[in-house]
């Protein structure tokens, strides 16, 4: 018995990428660039050296503020174009909140892991699980903001 194999037309398949395509640059009016990094407008975002995402004015280059997270450095330029300041700060707030929580969480793993002490213990667990929910609390509210934002 022979197969039959079904060729699907690479034209068809082209111009559904095209269709995705112009759809996706509607909804979301970014570019990515080859090293990494996205453009929003007249706003570049890009990983710096430690690790942080760096919000940069496109043509002059100057630094505007740095962020923890991609997502809050992609919602301060989309709010810092439309100058909605409140919600800058808004974002700037919670992305330096789960990332101290986020800290938090990893020095409480760290340290419950040493803890020969059993009440010493019972506080680290405590601690870890009040950072935890926290933690997930903020990058709850982080997705709920970047879904309202772009999507």
């Amino acid at each position: 018995m022979k197969k039959s194999k079904r060729k699907i037309p690479t034209i068809r398949i082209k111009e559904l990428a095209k269709e995705l395509s112009s759809e996706l640059e509607q909804k979301l009016p970014l570019t990515v660039l080859p090293d990494g990094g996205i453009v929003y407008k007249q706003y570049l975002v890009k990983q710096i050296k430690n690790g942080n995402w760096a919000m940069y004015n496109y043509k002059d280059r100057n630094l505007i503020e740095q962020f923890f997270l991609k997502t809050c450095a992609l919602m301060a330029a989309k709010a810092y174009n439309n100058v909605q300041l409140d919600k800058f700060h808004e974002i700037k707030r919670l992305d330096t909140c789960y990332w101290a929580k986020h800290c938090d969480t990893q020095v409480f793993k760290h340290n419950i892991k040493l803890a020969k002490d059993f009440t010493r213990y019972l506080i680290l667990l405590n601690k870890l699980e009040e950072s935890e929910l926290k933690e997930t609390h903020y990058k709850e509210e982080i997705s709920k903001m970047f879904k309202w934002s772009f999507v």
